[in-house]
């Protein structure tokens, strides 16, 4: 297969040494185009073997074109070329394949037409932040800072470069105006639409009510923010019509003052936002009437015109920037992947996205791409498949009435004696299988087990698998039957039942879900992913769940994600361990970046300081805990507040809090443990009363901002390493050995520092801030690799070893 190789003319020559001096194998081209579609000039972006090159897409520009060789002289686009080509030319660039000798050419997708971006005048936008410029002018206490400066140097360069970048800047920069002016800027030069996104709701309220107002009064030029939610966060009207219904017929168990409350409530609503509920509402109540993708009428729905989430919408597309959270940038990615459709996801086309709180990005990333099974999925897909009144299968008999004579008992054949003897057969097999599955983890001492090769050749898995497969069969079967009433019933007649025939395709959707769900986690054959069973207890009752997630998230991201964009700037405070960048180039799958490594503007030695007490026990020491909880009751008697205790795992935490709970109350002091409370009413608390100290763990030691007098004591309990053992984790630590690689300096030690220096950074939030840290765990002195972490922390924090009665002292000087 070949084409004219007109537009090899100028550079045929040197493609072909250059794929000489690669011995032959495959190499990845960027080639620039003249007016007349000629290639004017090239440039050798990756080198592979004999079958593929690294895709190395960072810096392309619309009507650029990536060129790749085929050594077999077979020109014919793989499966893996078509799907990058699809992806180039949503930016514009063009695909080709070339032979070895470089005289052929197939060309995939045409180079679209050169676009001038306008370039962003950096002295013009850097103005912004110096002490007299506009920034200065409208906001309180403002004041120049050389680390900002950098930062929004930087992030105007990724946009007029258009580059791939990866800033470290420390608390405290002011990087979310270091990015949004520039980002604004280049929407208001070249309506590019730009996505941010974060892992918070803080950092999002700040950007979407804070920040942003604050620039529409600073700027020139007028823009539009939008915050993006999730379809579920919507109140859908054509459901809310049914739940109503439903409520009158005494169909539904809620409380009727709940129920006056919900309809006042939808009659005054503007938006139709969860978030604007003021009221106590279940889930499972709001889940009656929440929307949701594929039970969408979109234009057949007679609410189509007020729908509050196609009205979101149409903001979403009309905004310059977005702000979305992680979790949704990803879902929306992958329903893309998935579906093959743009139009099934939440956000339009975009090529420019700024990742800030950037440094869990691969965990989040991780938890989107596993494919987990639980009861309660299954659960919900049955009951719309219930022979109550109402339900899927009652429509499904009321419209074979309109059906054609001779295919009414045909068709109720199939749903009487298929799809509800089929349906039945699921329902009775849905609690064998898991409690198979909670047989097969109570042997073990863990609630968490890998479904390995051993686990998969034992008895009890053979009899699970068994059990499986029957599930397995009976939803084909059941997917079967109802996609023959389903294309006999709906696609056959202009019946009027648009709604019947949207529940049977949602119905048949999530039934496909399913048996890829049971099949993939029952072969636990791919060898990109680990698989594992968990054991947890949900609303007071053990729940078994079969989880699967890819070993290294990276290796997966720039397909999904990355190389559908032209810049992409990842921020944080914490993106770097040892002061590299190594460990966040895997985790994101990135193989090339601009770096900026910014430092903090606070003044850590006059604003705080690093206490370890001398001669405490190792963690692995029997006496830990007991010398723990020991000295915890002496510091927090003289703090009396203003501090939070940081753990590493529930269990600790419970032990400290059942040991002191009564002893601290006694003399007036509250803790707000989370083991007992949520988030959300800690932080609430804390805020509000005295005497309050907060027992956290996993989320308190990121995403929590209380400036000031509010926390002046921060208790590292021990470094926060992951969990050896873990199912996951002790398959990156197989990855790492495969490759040649140590885990722990390359996986645990890493994963260790960034969260520890999270954890640090929750004390100083403002130039006013100081405090104390004081870290029980001395593997940080007694250590090799302890180093490494008080060499991540800010170089002037001075760290002092001291005794606890020092400790004491020292509290008392902070101002107790």
């Amino acid at each position: 297969m070949s084409a004219s190789a007109e537009i090899l003319l100028e550079v045929g020559e040197n493609l072909k040494k250059e794929i000489e001096k690669a011995s032959g194998n495959e190499i990845f081209v960027r080639a620039k185009l003249n007016n007349k579609k000629i290639i004017k000039e090239i440039e050798v972006l990756a080198r592979g073997n004999s079958y593929s090159a690294p895709a190395v897409l960072n810096d392309l520009m619309a009507g650029e074109m990536i060129i790749h060789n085929h050594p077999s002289g077979d020109l014919t686009p793989s499966a893996a070329d078509i799907s990058l080509a699809a992806k180039m030319a949503a930016r514009e660039v063009g695909f080709a394949i070339i032979n070895n000798a470089a005289d052929q050419i197939y060309v995939v997708v045409e180079a679209g037409k050169t676009k001038e971006t306008k370039k962003l005048d950096q002295i013009e936008i850097l103005n912004y932040f110096k002490k007299e410029g506009k920034l200065a002018n409208k906001l309180n206490n403002f004041s120049e800072r050389k680390e900002q400066l950098v930062t929004a140097q930087a992030i105007i360069e990724s946009f007029n470069k258009s580059q791939f970048n990866f800033i470290e800047a420390g608390t405290g920069t002011g990087k979310s105006f270091a990015y949004l002016i520039p980002a604004l800027f280049y929407n208001n030069l070249n309506q590019s639409r730009i996505v941010i996104s974060t892992n918070t709701i803080n950092l999002q309220e700040q950007l979407i009510n804070k920040d942003l107002l604050t620039l529409k009064r600073v700027l020139d030029f007028d823009f539009n923010a939008v915050l993006v939610k999730g379809r579920n966060n919507y109140l859908c009207l054509r459901k809310f019509k049914n739940f109503e219904k439903n409520f009158e017929n005494q169909e539904l168990e809620i409380k009727e003052s709940i129920f006056k409350e919900l309809k006042n409530w939808k009659k005054n609503t503007d938006n139709g936002e969860k978030t604007e509920i003021n009221f106590q509402l279940k889930n499972k109540v709001w889940n009656q009437i929440a929307a949701e993708s594929d039970l969408c009428l979109k234009t057949s729905c007679p609410f189509y015109l007020k729908c509050h989430f196609m009205q979101a919408r149409k903001k979403i597309y009309k905004a310059d920037i977005l702000i979305v959270n992680h979790h949704l940038l990803l879902s929306d990615a992958r329903v893309k992947s998935d579906t093959g459709s743009v139009d099934k996801g939440i956000l339009p086309n975009f090529n420019h996205l700024i990742i800030d709180e950037a440094h869990n990005i691969g965990e989040i990333a991780t938890n989107h791409l596993g494919h987990p099974l639980y009861q309660p999925l299954l659960d919900n897909w049955l009951k719309g498949l219930s022979g109550e009144k109402n339900s899927l299968l009652a429509e499904i008999r009321g419209d074979i009435a309109f059906a054609l004579d001779s295919d009414q008992k045909r068709l109720r054949e199939i749903l009487d004696k298929k799809v509800i003897p089929i349906t039945q057969k699921i329902r009775d097999l849905i609690p064998q299988y898991f409690n198979e599955l909670k047989t097969l983890i109570s042997d073990y001492k863990k609630k968490k087990i890998t479904v390995d090769e051993q686990l998969k050749n034992s008895p009890k898995w053979q009899e699970f698998k068994e059990t499986a497969e029957n599930l397995a069969a009976y939803l084909k079967n059941n997917f079967s039957f109802l996609q023959i009433i389903y294309e006999n019933l709906y696609l056959g007649l202009e019946l009027e039942t648009d709604e019947s025939e949207m529940k049977i395709k949602s119905s048949l959707n999530r039934c496909q879900d399913l048996i890829k769900r049971v099949e993939f986690n029952l072969k636990a054959a791919d060898t990109d992913y680990v698989f594992w069973l968990e054991s947890s207890y949900y609303r007071g009752s053990e729940q078994v769940v079969q989880k699967s997630a890819p070993i290294d998230a990276g290796k997966f991201l720039p397909d999904l994600l990355w190389s559908k964009l032209s810049n992409l700037i990842f921020t944080s405070a914490t993106i770097t361990a040892d002061n590299s960048f190594d460990y966040f180039y895997r985790e994101t799958g990135i193989k090339k970046a601009e770096e900026l490594k910014v430092d903090s503007p606070f003044d850590y030695s006059k604003q705080a300081e690093l206490l370890i007490p001398l001669d405490f026990p190792d963690p692995a020491n029997n006496n830990f805990l007991k010398e723990l909880v020991i000295n915890l009751k002496k510091i927090i008697i003289k703090t009396k507040g203003s501090t939070m205790v940081l753990f590493t795992s529930y269990k600790m935490l419970s032990y400290c809090y059942n040991n002191l709970k009564d002893e601290l109350e006694k003399q007036g002091i509250r803790i707000l443990s989370q083991s007992k409370l949520s988030r959300n009413f800690i932080m609430q608390e804390f805020k509000v009363e005295t005497k309050t100290i907060i027992f956290g763990t996993s989320s308190f030691w990121e995403g929590v901002d209380l400036p000031g007098d509010l926390l002046k004591y921060l208790i590292v309990v021990k470094l926060p390493f992951p969990v050896p053992g873990e199912p996951l984790y002790k398959a990156k630590e197989d990855l790492l050995k495969a490759e040649g690689l140590n885990p722990f300096y390359n996986l645990a030690l890493p994963q260790a520092v960034i969260k520890f220096r999270q954890g640090f950074g929750r004390l100083i939030r403002s130039k006013k801030d100081s405090g104390l840290i004081i870290l029980f765990d001395r593997r940080v002195k007694s250590r090799s690799y302890g180093s490494k972490f008080l060499q991540s922390l800010p170089k002037e924090c001075p760290v002092l070893e001291i005794d606890s009665k020092t400790i004491i002292a020292k509290i008392q000087e902070n101002g107790v």
